[in-house]
């Protein structure tokens, strides 16, 4: 799944989208409108995410302006979503179990 994807249609949980910003931001500085665009999360939203993360020390406002802001993961803020990429890939590596198939004679 990418930033965005939602699993099973269900609707991501505050951690879920904190993490799925953390992510993007992972990448280097970024506006509000390119998380948005990246993540498949509306914009209202991450600006709101953004406010919380800034307020927990993980992300920090590198450029305030009447018509852009640009916003960078901190110290903290880059460990957390290495942290995170990290158990994403080690739950990715694990074979999920699949149920054994019965075998039906006829």
């Amino acid at each position: 799944m990418g930033f965005g994807a939602v699993a099973g249609g269900r609707k991501r949980t505050f951690t879920e989208l904190r993490h799925i910003i953390l992510a993007a931001l992972s990448h280097g500085q970024q506006t509000t409108n390119q998380i948005s665009i990246k993540t498949g999360i509306n914009w209202r939203t991450v600006e709101a995410h953004l406010t919380f993360l800034i307020g927990k020390g993980l992300v920090t406002e590198v450029l305030k302006s009447e018509y852009v802001r640009i916003f960078a993961l901190t110290g903290e803020g880059k460990a957390m979503a290495n942290s995170l990429l990290q158990k994403e890939k080690a739950a990715a590596s694990i074979p999920e179990k699949k149920p054994k198939e019965e075998v039906i004679e006829l």
